[in-house]
């Protein structure tokens, strides 16, 4: 057995590929693995419709599934750190439950924790979410977040000292896209690219309401959505909400893609929306950025940490399609105002969203936790 400190690694893994997937993916391929010995229990139901969980009932035989496996991955190799990756809501006390049960076995643990205040619980929001919070991340001896934002407003509601590491992503795939013309784009047309799951809380609504305002100035405008609805029964309704906008034919459906489709939809567009009315940090603004795409988002979450208004693009509250429509309109009708935010987000994303920049920070995490007694 190697002398590196064993760190097992707890939550889902691709496939699908959600954002909390891909980011235990770079983690295992990253740097982390050089320092630590790594092992991994897989949480991941093999979902398409990766960005809902809600429970089934089959959530309670996911949860004695993963816990045994869990339970032998402790027996097995004994690790002396366990990084459990946590979601929020009903779902954290699942992740709880895999954290007491890692401390039980005398594994020191670190919560990197994918929630957002907004939540019932753990949160920052209400009494009960505050105090939740406090309790059930006792679990962990270290908690990451996923900006500054979260670290001040979490830490003060929990009393506790986090650390945060931003969402990253595969920058240099994203500058070497597939030499191929995107089908889905005819001559002359823009596209302002949408990724992620096609709900009303992800803001599609929102996007399709702001649609005709945009095709008013910008009639070469086409929004690209690359994602799926939260079931096989919302993909029409998704098509038919569009239609009674009257800009069915001025939308592209991609579906979900991956690869090179992904790719060729990120460097074919002028730039990408997030009109979500609540988020965490969704990981398609470093994808986006890597991409060199000025970003038109709600300010929600930890947005408002990474992309600054007027700077790397265009910050809209939340469920207001006349500002989003107005930003977009304004990148599109400015060549050199969005070749300038293209050029900021393309230097910065190496900087501030490669891997190995998230992997450093949860690596010093670990390391501090090794370091302290008990």
């Amino acid at each position: 057995m190697s002398g590196r400190p064993r760190v097992l690694v707890v939550g889902p893994h691709p496939p699908p590929f959600g954002g909390v997937q891909r980011m235990i993916g770079m983690q295992l391929g990253s740097s982390l693995k050089d320092e630590f010995e790594l092992a991994t229990v897989d949480t991941s139901k093999g979902n398409l419709r990766w960005a809902v969980e809600n429970p089934t009932w089959r959530t309670p035989f996911y949860f004695v599934r993963d816990l045994g496996r869990l339970a032998r991955a402790l027996a097995g190799l004994r690790p002396d750190v366990v990084l459990v990756h946590a979601a929020s809501s009903p779902s954290f006390l699942r992740d709880w439950a895999f954290m007491a049960t890692s401390r039980l076995a005398r594994a020191k643990v670190v919560c990197h924790y994918h929630g957002t205040v907004h939540t019932s619980f753990p949160s920052c929001e209400t009494p009960f979410g505050r105090t939740s919070g406090r309790i059930l991340m006792r679990a962990a001896q270290r908690v990451i977040v996923l900006g500054p934002t979260y670290q001040r407003q979490m830490g003060a509601a929990w009393r506790r000292r986090l650390a945060w590491s931003p969402n990253t992503c595969e920058i240099a795939l994203y500058r070497s896209p597939p030499a191929r013309v995107p089908p889905w784009l005819a001559p002359g047309e823009r596209g302002v690219l949408f990724v992620g799951r096609l709900s009303a809380p992800k803001g599609i609504y929102d996007l399709l309401d702001a649609a005709p305002l945009v095709l008013e100035r910008h009639p070469e405008a086409r929004f690209v959505l690359a994602g799926v609805a939260e079931n096989d029964a919302m993909e029409p309704v998704i098509r038919e909400e569009a239609a009674k906008r009257g800009v069915a034919e001025r939308i592209t459906f991609l579906g979900h893609v991956e690869g090179d489709d992904k790719l060729l939809a990120y460097a074919s567009s002028a730039l990408l929306v997030v009109p979500s009315w609540t988020e965490a940090f969704p990981l398609v603004i470093p994808e986006g950025m890597a991409a060199g795409l000025p970003i038109v988002a709600s300010a929600v979450g930890a947005i408002p940490d990474f992309v600054t208004d007027g700077h790397d693009g265009f910050l809209v509250p939340p469920r207001d399609p006349g500002a989003l429509a107005d930003r977009i309109s304004r990148v599109l009708g400015d060549e050199q105002l969005r070749r300038g935010m293209a050029e900021r987000v393309r230097e910065r994303a190496p900087r501030e969203f490669a891997i190995e920049v998230g992997a450093s920070r949860v690596a010093a995490v670990i390391r501090d936790v090794l370091d302290r007694s008990g």
